[in-house]
């Protein structure tokens, strides 16, 4: 089994968001649902490093932002030579160009 983790690479907003999240899901629905939450944007962003190109190219953001949905959020990122810099991981009701303007 490859460890995906190395495909990509979090940035330090996008580890703040996951951390906010997980805090959030636990204060709301409990620490066993948080961490289910969790591994679940978890293992989407290890499927998408092995399939960057499935998700949606974002113009709009950047010439080189992609987004992919995930529950309720959507992870923003970009392709960088072998692997993807996860920009940020979003709540769907967000407006990225609000959130992703110095993420970058």
């Amino acid at each position: 089994m490859t460890d995906n983790a190395a495909l990509y690479h979090l940035s330090v907003h996008a580890k703040q968001d996951l951390i906010q999240i997980r805090h959030y899901s636990k204060l709301n629905w409990g620490e066993i649902k948080a961490q289910r939450y969790l591994n679940i944007l978890k293992q989407t962003l290890s499927f998408l490093a092995l399939n960057p190109a499935l998700g949606k190219k974002r113009i709009e953001l950047g010439d080189d932002v992609f987004s992919f949905p995930c529950e309720s959020h959507i992870i923003y990122y970009i392709k960088h030579h072998s692997n993807m810099v996860i920009l940020a991981v979003l709540h769907k009701r967000m407006v990225p160009k609000n959130h992703l303007s110095n993420k970058r």
